[in-house]
């Protein structure tokens, strides 16, 4: 039964191996087609990434990825980039946000200005998100100051008895005064 079992993972494997590798490999096909058509026209970014996300959507982080690195876009181009994005492969806005931070994180403010304005409710609410300039900081403090330390008295762990700190008994060792030798 197991040797069945492992040949047909075996199998599975094999199967689905070029499969999955001839994806990866068009991807790559097409952010160096990008690539190419970013750097003989710089002025029709927008028009290429338009193009290659809508008739590539799988492919929308490669493409977005290859144009900002290809045309070395600013801040304002980036969120750009990514705008005509979002707007030719919508479903993909996530992955098309966070190919976009990865490639350019100094565009973070621009490129959540173009999500808050393509989708409001996508972007996380006030205090929820780690990107924010206030968590980015090191200054601010992440653990709460009312955090309880298990060790000043019973701590409570809701569906079990409660624990209490272990009670040490007074360690008594007797003197040498104390003990008399029987003659």
């Amino acid at each position: 039964m197991k040797t069945t079992l492992y040949s047909a993972l075996a199998a599975c494997a094999v199967v689905l191996t070029p499969v999955l590798q001839a994806d990866q490999a068009d991807c790559l096909k097409v952010a160096d087609v990008v690539k190419k058509q970013v750097e003989a026209d710089a002025d029709n970014i927008l028009k290429i990434v338009e193009k290659q996300t809508a008739t590539n959507p799988s492919c929308s982080c490669e493409v977005v990825k290859a144009a900002i690195l290809a045309s070395e876009a600013d801040k304002s181009l980036v969120g750009q980039i990514v705008a005509t994005a979002i707007e030719a492969a919508p479903e993909r806005m996530d992955l098309i946000t966070s190919c976009a931070v990865a490639v350019a994180p100094d565009a973070v403010a621009e490129i959540k200005a173009v999500v808050a304005k393509l989708n409001p409710k996508a972007l996380a609410k006030k205090g929820n998100d780690p990107v924010a300039a206030s968590a980015k900081d090191g200054k601010t403090v992440i653990v709460n100051e009312k955090v309880k330390n298990p060790l000043d008295g019973p701590y409570l762990i809701p569906g079990l008895p409660p624990i209490h700190p272990p009670v040490v008994p007074a360690i008594s060792t007797p003197s040498s005064s104390d003990v008399t030798l029987a003659e």
